[in-house]
């Protein structure tokens, strides 16, 4: 097959638009390329509150990264990621394409890197582990009178 010549190439990009390399793992990780991925969260993980303290942890260890947000995420679930990122001084982006999500197991929130960082894990249940907590109730607690009598 011959070699296209620079006019035939500018054309064909013209009308069907530039090649994408790996145009799945792009879609799912919300344009980016998995290797520059340092956490991904789902939609459900954005959503549930308590994963804003890892959100912290992360964007506060890498400040140079940007941060990628799943635009059919509610508004007020995005807001405290949006302040968050705003007080840190990381660029961000709001993808709204309807290639992207809207399951809460697709993707809302991905912390990338300029270039290929390739770290692992970066699911945030997997990078963050929730801490065990110790369940208070589980043991009744003795009033005074038992204590009194040694039971």
């Amino acid at each position: 097959m011959a070699e296209k010549s620079q006019m035939e190439q500018h054309l064909q990009n013209s009308v069907y638009g530039t090649p994408k390399i790996n145009p799945d793992e792009q879609r799912h990780y919300l344009g980016t390329f998995r290797e520059r991925v340092s956490l991904a969260m789902t939609i459900a993980e954005v959503t549930d509150r308590q994963s804003l303290d890892a959100f912290i942890t992360e964007i506060s260890a890498h400040p140079d990264y940007q941060v990628i947000f799943n635009g059919h995420i509610n508004q007020t679930d995005l807001a405290p990621y949006l302040k968050l990122a705003s007080q840190h001084n990381l660029k961000f982006t709001i993808k709204q394409d309807t290639i992207y999500g809207v399951n809460d197991t697709d993707l809302g929130l991905v912390v990338a890197s300029d270039e290929a960082i390739n770290q692992s894990p970066i699911s945030l249940t997997k990078k963050y582990p929730a801490k065990p907590t110790t369940d208070s109730t589980s043991a009744p607690k003795k009033n005074w009178f038992d204590k009194l009598l040694g039971h």
